[in-house]
């Protein structure tokens, strides 16, 4: 079997990904089991142990570039189609969408389309598509700041 240098590269974001929310959230979260492949189980990113407790299906990205240039003027750049399956998804789990994304040497972003309120960030309304980007950082003290995930149950 050959090596994907690309699925690699995905794995291993999403794996840092399930560890800084684990992190951040005192929760675990696990990268999700044969990538998507479970007819009921989608996204990248869940909770395994209270798979209702997290609101986000989380879909994860790492690219070498995103196309920023053709927001406003071709319906071709990649962060729509990411958006696209970010929303696809979290309609199968009957959850919000949340795209955590990164292209080579840059930070992390989150786009989402709920009310989170995060001071700085940009709101796309382009071709059909609706959503807010910010830094993943920013975005996490925002929803922990909010508090508005319900209290999480850990059986013991």
């Amino acid at each position: 079997m050959a090596y994907n240098k690309s699925k690699a590269k995905g794995s291993a974001y999403e794996q840092k990904i399930a560890v800084l929310l684990s992190k951040e959230f005192d929760v675990e979260f696990r990268r999700v089991p044969l990538s998507g492949a479970i007819d009921y189980l989608k996204g990248d990113i869940w909770t395994p142990h209270d798979t209702a407790w997290w609101p986000y299906c989380i879909e994860c990205k790492h690219y070498k570039e995103i196309q920023w240039n053709n927001l406003l003027t071709s319906k071709t750049t990649n962060i729509f189609g990411f958006w696209e399956q970010a929303v696809r998804e979290a309609e199968v789990m009957k959850k919000k969408p949340l795209l955590l994304f990164r292209w080579d040497r840059s930070k992390d972003f989150a786009a989402y389309d709920d009310n989170t309120e995060v001071e700085d960030y940009v709101e796309i309304s382009s071709f059909g598509h609706k959503f807010k980007i910010s830094r993943l950082d920013d975005w996490i003290k925002a929803v922990k700041k909010a508090d508005k995930l319900p209290k999480y149950r850990e059986e013991k």
